[in-house]
């Protein structure tokens, strides 16, 4: 059992630190955002796996001698409300880490869950009140600062300033639109939120560069997403007049006003628009490279426990 723990805790170890830290610094994934996701999100979920996992295997080691097997048979002694006999302290200290970390992960993610939402909730029935109704979704508020943003959900809010429709031509706000339409279609929050919860649970540096890494890869989608229905040029000139977005969820990092055109994040989205070159084939499969090791990622740790 023992030869379990060890590898799932040096994966919880390379998932908890280095191998964000070089996912964070790396370059491909602008080419290739979606499948920089999924890797993040296997990342997430490998490394949650394996931080739980390893104590498991460690208290469950007396039991049996596969993991499955051992917390099938500690579960029958739990649903009678009896400690097996063969667990010492280490193991029950063990077992115990384990369900704290369980605890802390579920808890945080439900609780921010529900601060978000919370949120979300209280600025859409604000700027319904503040602002002007364009549509049904979209909400001009008589401010001159330029700015937009999405207030996303079952009610989604796309928000503009009077200061936005001033700076921008007819195709650049239509660009603006369209952008924080793609957030609200494909619920982009969702994307960002575990990895909001990540961090609160865990407030390492890793988890911070995931947080921003994968912020900035939503906004690349919402970007492609633009680029298809009004062109690159259009744009671009749009994000440099007012800008990059607010960010898809509106908690206390991302929420207010649009964040400067001068800000590292909004020049790299002008770049990627601007320079976009002609990809070669190993940049082209990079992309599939990258789904297998997300995939293969999530089944190692499950297979270590379903095996």
């Amino acid at each position: 059992m023992l030869a379990d723990a060890w590898p799932l805790a040096v994966l919880a170890i390379l998932l908890g630190w280095p191998i964000p830290v070089f996912l964070a610094r790396a370059v491909w994934p602008r080419r290739h955002p979606r499948a920089a996701i999924a890797l993040w999100q296997a990342v997430g979920i490998a490394g949650g796996l394996s931080l739980i996992g390893a104590p498991l295997a460690i208290g469950v080691a007396p039991l049996d001698g596969q993991l499955r097997n051992g917390l099938a048979e500690l579960a029958r002694d739990a649903v009678h409300l009896r400690v097996p006999e063969a667990l010492g302290l280490g193991q029950e200290t063990a077992l115990a880490l384990a369900a704290v970390l369980t605890l802390r992960l579920v808890g945080v993610t439900l609780l921010s869950a529900l601060r978000i939402e919370r949120d979300l909730r209280r600025q859409r029935n604000a700027v319904d009140l503040a602002a002007e109704h364009a549509d049904r979704q979209l909400r001009v508020l008589e401010h001159a600062a330029p700015a937009a943003y999405c207030l996303p959900g079952t009610r989604t809010r796309i928000v503009i300033t009077e200061g936005t429709i001033a700076a921008l031509a007819p195709d650049e706000l239509e660009a603006v639109l369209a952008h924080e339409r793609a957030h609200a279609r494909w619920r982009h929050e969702l994307v960002v939120q575990p990895f909001v919860a990540w961090e609160s649970a865990l407030p390492l540096p890793p988890a911070h560069r995931a947080t921003a890494a994968v912020t900035a890869l939503v906004e690349m989608l919402a970007d492609d997403h633009a680029v298809r229905a009004v062109g690159r040029p259009a744009l671009a000139r749009a994000l440099v007049a007012i800008g990059g977005t607010a960010g898809p969820v509106p908690h206390q990092r991302a929420a207010g006003a649009v964040a400067g055109a001068a800000s590292t994040p909004t020049l790299d989205r002008v770049r990627r628009l601007v320079r976009p070159g002609v990809p070669t084939l190993p940049e082209r499969l990079v992309g599939p490279a990258v789904w297998l090791a997300a995939v293969l990622l999530v089944a190692g740790p499950t297979w270590f426990v379903l095996r």
